[in-house]
């Protein structure tokens, strides 16, 4: 289903650039003369390729079909758009005002669901974190960008739009109709627990998003919080700011986290500002594998800093920083150029899937708890939604009791 249609004259001349390219991206050292060398041999099957193919080729195609293979080559984030793609994304952005709210990744060069939107349109829909997404409005988006399908998922209110998704508990795909609306939640939301808990609930860093956790911080603070739960679980869109100022109400000083380049060289560091710190309360971080990007940054400072005690599950690992590069020809090249990395130097999106994200520092349920609950409701007498939605009730309240466990225990020490 998943495997890409393309022709044996392709694969032949990407294997050659993406040799080239890999090992420049990677930092590999490679000669000068080696350099050209495999610059000849693909120029010389370019050559093969308009001189001896069966069909007069059409080389632009042929050329931008090698673009892109040479980006699938790179991370999820990189993207070849041609100057009529990159024309008709910008046109879909300027006139679609809303979301789905979802957020996207690939996994294994497919369109992946990181995370849903806390009552969006999508997760109201049915849409869940770990869907692969097919088609949008009839369209495959098998050989599509991030960006760009990211752009077909934005609308106007009250207009709708069906996708196509894989998912691992079904045999066959889904269809899916949406509905496009503006966001009615507040993606912040907090109460207080007892034992004076103070619980905030992050479901977005994205937009406003901050000013809004400051007031309910203060306000859990005002009234008689001893101790706060931050929930960023699902929490996966947002720029790296709102991730530093966040970590920053919580660490008065020292580094939120850096950026480096290829050569494992420093190019940003981001270090907490004395104005911006809120309080030093005892914390629990909340994490799950859909916290994702500015989230994942908040939660590594944390730990690596000693100031809070992780709970939940590891992280997805988002954490590239991207540069538009327009070409000659007016198409774009959006290329990865810096790797996010907390205070301790773990880097976030790491190449290896099992070492990306961030590992909580109690795991919560464990693989043997989480096995056993997959297995009880898959006998659960409910329909597909149903079993997934009990199966999540049942995550949620593990976490969520661990960690008030965890803060229990902290206010236990600190009386004897």
């Amino acid at each position: 289903m998943f495997k890409k249609g393309k022709s044996i004259v392709f694969l032949g001349s990407l294997i050659i650039v993406l040799y080239g390219l890999s090992a420049i991206f990677y930092g590999k050292v490679v000669a000068r003369d080696d350099a050209y060398k495999e610059l000849s041999v693909f120029m010389d099957v370019l050559k093969k390729i308009n001189d001896d193919y069966v069909e007069a080729p059409n080389m632009n195609k042929v050329q931008e079909g090698a673009m892109r293979g040479l980006i699938d080559a790179l991370d999820p984030y990189c993207s070849f758009l041609t100057k009529e793609q990159y024309d008709a994304l910008q046109k879909r952005n300027a006139n679609g005002n809303v979301n789905l709210g979802i957020v996207l990744s690939k996994r294994s060069d497919v369109i992946y669901v990181v995370s849903c939107e806390h009552d969006g349109p999508a997760a109201e829909a049915g849409i869940r974190p770990g869907d692969y997404l097919l088609a949008v409005g009839g369209q495959s988006v098998e050989d599509k960008s991030i960006p760009e399908v990211d752009s077909l998922l934005r609308g106007t209110p009250g207009s709708q739009v069906k996708v196509t998704i894989f998912r691992s508990t079904r045999t066959k795909p889904i269809d899916i109709e949406m509905t496009f609306k503006s966001r009615s939640a507040t993606p912040v939301s907090s109460k207080m627990l007892d034992g004076n808990v103070g619980f905030l609930d992050i479901a977005s860093l994205a937009g406003a998003s901050l000013e809004q956790v400051k007031i309910r911080l203060k306000t859990l603070i005002s009234a008689g919080a001893e101790q706060i739960l931050l929930d960023l679980r699902d929490c996966a869109d947002g720029e790296p700011s709102s991730g530093a100022e966040l970590a920053n109400y919580f660490l008065r000083d020292g580094i939120l986290y850096f950026s480096q380049n290829r050569q494992g060289e420093k190019v940003q560091v981001v270090e907490a500002k004395a104005e911006n710190f809120v309080t030093g309360l005892p914390v629990v971080v909340l994490i799950n594998g859909s916290t994702a990007g500015a989230a994942e940054l908040v939660a590594g400072a944390m730990k690596d800093r000693g100031r809070a005690t992780i709970v939940g599950e590891k992280s997805f690992g988002v954490g590239s920083a991207q540069r538009t590069l327009p070409l000659k020809s007016g198409a774009v090249l959006i290329l990865s150029t810096a790797k996010y990395c907390t205070p301790g130097g773990k880097v976030i999106q790491d190449e290896v899937v099992r070492k990306a994200g961030i590992s909580p520092d109690i795991q919560a349920p464990d693989d043997d708890k989480r096995q056993d609950l997959a297995v009880e409701s898959y006998y659960d007498d409910q329909d597909d939604a149903g079993k997934f939605r009990l199966l999540q009730e049942k995550i949620d309240k593990i976490q969520i009791d661990k960690a008030l466990e965890i803060l229990a225990g902290e206010r236990a020490k600190k009386a004897a």
